[in-house]
């Protein structure tokens, strides 16, 4: 049987992209199909990773806008502080970085279209139809998004929340006369606020930039940078935004009250809004069938909590990798099931954990919150958080949170019950 290519992957997003470049570096011919005229528009995302993405990938720090070294955390009367001595996380230029990821491939050799958007696949012959033509390839990754046209082939219609975000700036007198009042709106902190009306979800202010002026950079995939100077004052800029099972017409008008009515954000300036599906993980979803594969977004890897899906996106890549060219290399497209077997292996534990917090925090009121909250304090939770808080492995904080008992004393005895059947205690 012949085939155009070895590995044909749906989807030019920073998943796809990256495997993409990886397989290319093992020898292996690879095309991406992309829907969209161009990549990473438009924004989808906070555009906030913890530190690791250095060490799971290239990025130019360039397109690293600020780094934020804590948070403080919400409840609707009581804040809780979390800080490190270290930067945990970087907020990064999410379309630049797509770009580049997407450039980087190309420039090794693979063949990227965009505007191709997939309308048929046969999964036995590796036959993906795409504007009236075909191709046949012997493995398909779909890493197609939270829409995925892969996913549709292979599992039901992927669960997904609502995401909302704005880009406000402040002007500079409002921003300094805020940090007098409040001491606590620094560039190198984000602020989470949590209530009964966003859970599952958190409204999440990120300060976009510690800097009074920088080079977004924007990469045209066929040429160079082309650099361009917004000289915008991206020091008081910030995205805020939140995902729910809401309409995108309700989170907007939420946000809005959210920023008319909080002291933090007086003045403020909608620069720009964004629109985005969130896909729910769901433990039961399949990931491979015959030649094809999931990855990413389109296979709902992400964390339960946040919705954040890049660090482990780039640590799956790793094992689709190291499946994709065993299968290839030994003619057996049956190998591609140890891709499912493990990443469920290495990443169901801490799923499943995240899945249990989600679940707890929705039975939570507004006083159930602020009555957890006060208690947090009380037990010093923040130099808990601050020593055993991971943005990726967020297990470590739940299991010495149980390992200390202080989930009995957190929660009123009443929501305890419900709880308590939630961590089988």
């Amino acid at each position: 049987m012949s085939f155009d290519f070895d590995v044909v992957v749906v989807g030019g997003g920073p998943i796809g992209s990256t495997l993409a470049y990886e397989l290319s570096k093992n020898g292996f011919s690879v095309c991406i199909l992309e829907k969209k005229k161009e990549v990473g528009i438009p924004l989808q995302c906070a555009g906030i990773v913890s530190k690791r993405i250095k060490e799971l990938n290239e990025i130019p720090e360039n397109l690293i806008l600020n780094e934020i070294k804590g948070a403080f955390l919400h409840s609707p009367n009581h804040i809780i502080n979390v800080k490190k001595n270290h930067i945990e996380a970087f907020v990064i230029d999410r379309i630049a970085y797509d770009k580049f990821l997407a450039k980087r491939a190309i420039d090794n050799g693979i063949k990227f279209f965009n505007n191709h958007k997939v309308n048929y696949l046969d999964h036995e012959k590796g036959i993906i139809g795409f504007n009236d033509k075909k191709i046949k390839a012997k493995i398909i990754v779909g890493a197609d998004g939270s829409n995925s046209f892969v996913s549709k082939t292979i599992n039901n219609r992927t669960k997904c929340f609502n995401g909302s975000q704005f880009l406000i700036r402040l002007a500079n007198n409002e921003k300094n006369k805020i940090q007098n009042d409040f001491n606590h709106l620094d560039s190198d902190f984000v602020d989470l606020f949590v209530n009964s009306k966003t859970l599952p979800g958190f409204i999440w202010s990120i300060p976009v930039s510690n800097n009074n002026n920088y080079n977004n950079n924007y990469i045209n995939l066929n040429n160079n940078y082309n650099n361009l100077n917004k000289n915008n004052n991206n020091y008081n800029n910030y995205r805020v935004g939140f995902f729910s099972n809401d309409s995108y017409k309700e989170q907007n008008e939420f946000i809005l009250n959210f920023l008319e009515n909080n002291e933090k954000f007086k003045n403020y300036e909608i620069i720009e809004k964004y629109h985005g599906k969130i896909p729910i993980y769901d433990k039961e979803k399949k990931l491979v069938y015959q030649r094809a594969i999931l990855i990413g977004d389109a296979a709902s890897q992400l964390k339960p909590t946040t919705g954040g899906g890049l660090i482990l996106g780039f640590e799956v890549v790793e094992i689709a990798k190291k499946y994709i060219t065993k299968s290839i290399n030994d003619n057996n497209i049956s190998i591609l099931k140890e891709y499912e077997e493990t990443f469920r292996k290495k990443y169901s534990k801490e799923l499943n954990y995240q899945i249990k917090v989600q679940n707890t925090l929705e039975k939570l009121s507004d006083d159930d919150l602020d009555y957890m909250f006060h208690k947090l304090k009380e037990k010093n939770i923040d130099k808990i958080i601050s020593e055993y808080g991971d943005m990726d492995k967020q297990s470590i904080l739940v299991k010495e949170i149980l390992k200390r008992g202080l989930i009995f004393t957190i929660l009123p005895s009443l929501i305890f019950k419900k709880v308590s059947k939630i961590w089988n205690i």
